[in-house]
Formats: C-alpha cells, structure tokens, sequence
C-alpha cells in the first residue's frame, strides 16, 4: 500500500519513484562516528600544529628584529664617531648636542627592541664577545690579557651576540733587561 507524499512545493502529490528514492537514502548508512581515539589523537595533532605555527611566527618575529637591529648599530656608532670628532674640534656646542640627543634616541629604540650594549671597560678578554683589533705591550703581568680600550662597542640581543666589542688588548712583555756593562778589572 502506498501513500501518497504530498509535495509541499507545489502541492502535487509525489509519485512512487520519488517514494523509493525516500526510502533508498533513508536506509543508506549514516558514515560511523570516529571513536574517542582518534578524536583524542586529532586533537593532539592539532595543538602540535598551533604551537609549531606560534613557535615558528616568533622566530620570524625574532629574526626580524635581530636583522633591524644589526641595519641601525652602524648608525649609532657613526652618530658616536660625529660625537667625538665635533668635541676634539670644538664645533657648536648646539649642534653636538642635537647629534648627542639623536644618538641618545636611536640608541633607546634599540634598547627597546631588545639590544643590549656589551660593557667592556676594564674587563679580561672573552672571544666569545671581544673581537682583538690589537693588542699593546704592558708592563704589569697582572694587566696581561684586559681591556685596554674599546674601538667599537658590541650588541647582544638575549643570549646571542649581534656584533662582538672591538677592543685593544693588553699583553704582558717582560721589560727588556739593562744591557750589561762589562767590567774590566
């Protein structure tokens, strides 16, 4: 027996094929529900993927700071070099001090991107942060292997180094003994 469907489009009554195509999709079986496994395991792969995407997003970010960091170090130590050149040649003191207040700005943006200055003063020689430009002959064996004087200053970003200190390195020389008189008895 069969009834007929009626079709709420066009109010006609269906006809008996479209009633076997109802009831062919009806008794097509649903696709199974994945079990809690493989959920849990797609959830898994899902927050694996998400912390890949933040991890490699902030060492793009951290790359990017670093290269405009090491662009602008250039900039300040040529703002310190105009610095030091107008003070020996006794230039307008308004001027040196514009060229001071822009070095002072520069290097405060650079602080706030992360770069840390490398102090250098006084300090033993490290090759992991100095870079030897030359070294002078001292006297005192206690001296040997410091710091003399700073040429260029170096950069650190966190752990690691944007531009290592060019520095001047003191090396112990015994000092030549007096040449001996003979003596002539």
């Amino acid at each position: 027996m069969t009834h007929a469907v009626r079709n709420f489009w066009n109010d006609e009554p269906t006809t008996a094929e479209a009633e076997v195509d109802a009831r062919n999709s009806e008794a097509e079986p649903a696709p199974p529900e994945p079990d809690r496994a493989t959920m849990v395991h797609a959830l898994r792969d899902l927050e694996a993927a998400k912390a890949r995407v933040e991890r490699d997003a902030k060492r793009v970010q951290d790359e990017m700071r670093e290269t405009l960091v090491t662009k602008l170090l250039p900039v300040l130590d040529n703002l310190d070099r105009t610095i030091i050149a107008a003070t020996q040649a006794g230039d307008a003191e308004s001027v040196l001090e514009g060229v001071r207040l822009v070095r002072s700005q520069l290097e405060s943006v650079l602080r706030g991107y992360g770069a840390q200055r490398i102090e250098t003063a006084s300090s033993m020689f490290d090759p992991k942060q100095h870079e030897a430009i030359s070294m002078l002959p001292v006297t005192d064996p206690r001296a040997h292997g410091t710091v003399i004087d700073q040429i260029e200053a170096g950069w650190r970003m966190g752990d690691r180094l944007l531009r290592p200190a060019k520095v001047v390195v003191a090396r112990y020389q015994q000092p030549a003994a007096p040449p001996r008189t003979p003596r002539w008895y």
